[in-house]
């Protein structure tokens, strides 16, 4: 499956995460140094047998385990570390989502499928950005387009009533003549005939939900539209009036300035509310930065330290002298590395974080130089104090680079701070001083006189727009009319077909007492069984009534928006509103509009996601317990693409799915992910799967990653054995018709990788990956069908490991 994923934006990078589980002398390495990347709209699939650590690696990335090492950046923002600050908190929630692999992890079995989709929008805020944004220039755009929203809304009443016309003509019609024709009749069995007049609240029902359907789509369709219009705004996309009125308003808003300030006051008033915008947002970002610095020292101050711990479990458990010593010299050292940060730490407080990488780099390249050169030695008696005092008179890693470079960077900061401040100092001192005013009474007054001729000619543009679009709003009035009075006539009539299936179903009961064939027992058993379903039915197609008066609330609501609903500010105020200053009006109605809106966009954005994946609105109101196990998977991925998140790490989703959903789920997933630019980890353990929906793939064993690159490069030539034994258990339809084979995993190759032979990366052809010791590398290679097609080369730095293995293999 080779893709175009690498001239994409990276937005998911993990750079040598270790989450390690202690017990006693114990350890299990769950991550053992895993990286990789993930680039918007790719799909990274994980594979690898339980316990391998594919899981770990998914919860470590929504911080569901407290302590892990290693670096994880999300849109380039660091997210790992022991301590993160409560916006970057919030930006992980918001951006990292998870798919469980049982649908009732996600899921509260009290709540509505509504209410668990509604509490991540209201968590991370989502809805509440919205509605900021939707109503920070409501004033003017309501007004500016004040009489296009009412045409609009006129066209979308008459496409609503004459949808319900249409739908209900036919059906009316159409049981006007049934009834008349609808016979009982005793040659045909009770069903049959119960179903000739039944079948009328069946095609009701039909019909109501098709027309809700439609109107609700209308509905959003408004809130688009008002959308658009004030992108429109936004974008100065006005008439020429509009424009003039706009910015003389704006002049005229300068001029009151003006008529108080200096020309450069005026100046200096609006430079200040920016500098001190500006002051805001830099010291939110200093004090970001200064945490992302602590928290990188503290990462790999942790992650020296866990190794100290792996280090002395494996010392203590050695019989190898030489082992032995080796490991006491890299314990040592690494603690006195600890040390020489911590002592170094404050001087290097203003480094950023690829500058503090290097700066560990470097110091680690110190380390391993200075073993070979000051410990080379073999074990002795004393061995520690020996290490101790070679360490001590010895070790003099030189920091002073990356001092002067904190240094600077400190300076550059606190220059730029002094800046904005100092400014801001001259600015408030320049206002406070009395200045001649650049904008006279006279000027004043010859502004407002400008302003109310552009108003006027607003007003008769606006007259004349109204005047040009009178014959068409009158006509749009009366079609209204019309239509209503169809669609009254039409509601009358299906009432009377009602009243005509009551007295069918009467008909029907006493059809039903004359059965000569049935004994008293069974007519009242068949009564009471048909009177049961229509009573239910009935009771289901209240539904309708009550959904059609939410969605005329929910019209109203959009009416609000628009500015064309005047009737609500009335019967708050007892019809005293009218006396109100508009200003005054619009602030009244402004918090109610707020709310009544909010609870809309909460319906339009929890249906639109319900239709995305593949369900309808109406499941908004039922229970968890109500679906099938697919259709509470496709809710969970729902949750999970409600947010807009740039990451989705799918724990096995499907592995709880009957195998005849399984495509469907993965599909969407699939398909979603790439239409949304959304970053995809799909941990799985079907390997089929894995070859169908992934770009890139990872193979995991015993927490490392052993073979990783493009799914398609690795399908066709895996190297590591585990990943051939992990192949070779794909079903296939070429070995359908054998006996099934157990499958042995080879963990041979775990023994050649003891000390002295040191296992690391290497590439052996593009975008493919493998992970041994360099003899099992070549000879894993030289056993491939075409092995001149490999070129195998190291992708990782050289260790102290290696360098105290090829100083034993010389030995011997």
């Amino acid at each position: 499956m080779k893709n175009n994923n690498s001239e994409k934006k990276v937005i998911l990078e993990i750079d040598n995460l270790k989450k390690y589980f202690i017990n006693g002398n114990h350890v299990n390495k769950a991550v053992d140094g895993v990286s990789f990347k993930v680039h918007e709209g790719e799909v990274v699939g994980l594979i690898g047998e339980s316990g391998s650590g594919k899981t770990t690696i998914g919860r470590s990335l929504l911080r569901l385990y407290d302590e892990y090492n290693g670096f994880v950046r999300l849109d380039k923002k660091i997210i790992s570390g022991k301590k993160i600050s409560n916006k970057r908190n919030k930006f992980l929630r918001r951006n990292v989502q998870m798919i469980f692999q049982d649908p009732h992890a996600s899921l509260n079995g009290q709540k509505t499928i509504f209410s668990t989709l509604k509490e991540p929008l209201v968590v991370n805020k989502i809805m509440k950005e919205n509605i900021s944004d939707l109503f920070s220039d409501w004033k003017d755009v309501k007004s500016n387009f004040k009489y296009t929203f009412r045409i609009k809304t006129k066209t979308l009443e008459i496409e609503n009533l004459g949808l319900f016309n249409k739908l209900a003509e036919n059906f009316v019609k159409e049981w006007t003549k049934n009834f008349e024709e609808i016979q009982f009749n005793s040659s045909l069995n009770l069903e049959d005939n119960f179903n000739l007049y039944y079948a009328f609240l069946e095609e009701k029902q039909i019909m109501e939900s098709d027309i809700i359907d439609k109107m609700y789509s209308n509905t959003t369709k408004l809130i688009e539209y008002y959308k658009e219009k004030q992108k429109e705004f936004r974008s100065n996309i006005l008439t020429e009036d509009e424009i003039l009125v706009n910015n003389l308003k704006k002049q005229h808003k300068d001029a009151l300035l003006g008529s108080k300030l200096s020309k450069k006051q005026v100046k200096q008033h609006y430079e200040l509310i920016d500098k001190k915008a500006e002051l805001d947002d830099f010291e939110t970002k200093l004090h970001d930065f200064k945490l992302i610095n602590k928290n990188t020292f503290k990462n790999y101050i942790q992650e020296f330290k866990h190794e100290i711990k792996l280090i002395k479990n494996n010392r203590l458990s050695t019989t190898d002298l030489d082992f032995y010593a080796y490991n006491l010299k890299r314990e040592l050292l690494d603690k006195h590395t600890i040390k020489y940060i911590k002592d170094v730490q404050y001087s290097l407080r203003y480094l950023t974080f690829n500058q503090i990488k290097e700066f560990i780099q470097e110091l680690k390249l110190y380390t391993m130089n200075f073993y070979t050169e000051f410990l080379s030695f073999d074990y002795q008696p004393k061995l520690k104090q020996k290490i101790n005092k070679v360490i001590d008179s010895d070790f003099k890693f030189d920091c002073k680079k990356f001092v002067a470079t904190s240094k600077e960077n400190e300076d550059d900061i606190k220059k730029d701070q002094k800046r904005v401040i100092d400014t801001i100092a001259h600015l408030e001192k320049e206002l406070k001083k009395q200045q001649k005013p650049f904008v006279c009474e006279h000027q004043l007054a010859k502004i407002e006189q400008e302003l109310s001729k552009a108003l006027i000619w607003q007003r008769e543009e606006l007259d004349k727009f109204v005047e040009h679009n009178k014959a068409y709003v009158a006509t749009l009035d009366e079609e209204i009319v019309k239509i209503n009075k169809i669609y009254y006539d039409l509601r009358d009539e299906i009432k009377q077909l009602t009243h005509k299936f009551d007295k069918k179903h009467t008909e029907f009961i006493e059809f039903i007492k004359h059965q000569a064939s049935l004994d008293k027992t069974k007519i009242k058993f068949w009564i009471n069984k048909y009177n049961t379903i229509v009573q239910n039915k009935f009771e289901t197609q209240k539904s309708f009534n009550i959904e059609y008066k939410y969605l005329l609330k929910d019209i109203g609501n959009i009416d609000l928006l628009l500015g064309n609903n005047k009737s609500i500010i009335n019967r708050m105020f007892n019809n005293k509103a009218k006396t109100f200053d508009k200003i005054y009006s619009h602030f009244l109605m402004l918090p109610v509009t707020k709310l009544r809106i909010q609870g809309l966009l909460y319906k339009t954005i929890i249906y639109k996601t319900l239709e995305d994946v593949g369900l309808l609105k109406q499941f908004a109101y039922r229970y968890p317990h109500e679906f099938s196990g697919g259709q509470r998977q496709r809710i969970v991925i729902a949750r999970a693409l409600i947010t807009n998140p740039k990451i989705i790490v799918a724990d096995e989703p499907i592995a709880s799915l009957d195998i005849s959903i399984q495509a469907q789920v993965v599909n969407l997933l699939k398909d979603l992910c790439k239409t949304k630019n959304i970053g995809l980890i799909f941990i799985a353990h079907d390997l089929s799967m894995i070859e169908y929906v992934a770009d890139r793939v990872q193979i995991m064993h015993l927490g490392k990653i052993v073979e990783s690159g493009d799914t398609e490069a690795i399908y066709k030539n895996p190297v590591h054995p585990y990943t051939i034994n992990l192949f070779k258990a794909i079903p296939k339809i070429s070995n359908a018709n054998e006996k099934f084979e157990n499958i042995s995993f080879e963990l041979n190759y775990l023994s050649e990788q003891k000390f002295p032979f040191i296992p690391k990366e290497y590439k052996v052809e593009e975008d493919h990956y493998v992970y041994g010791t360099e003899e099992q590398v070549y000879k894993w290679v030289s056993e491939q069908e075409n092995p001149e097609q490999f070129n195998i080369e190291s992708v990782t730095e050289i260790s102290l490991e290696e360098v105290e293995s090829s100083k034993k293999k010389n030995k011997k």
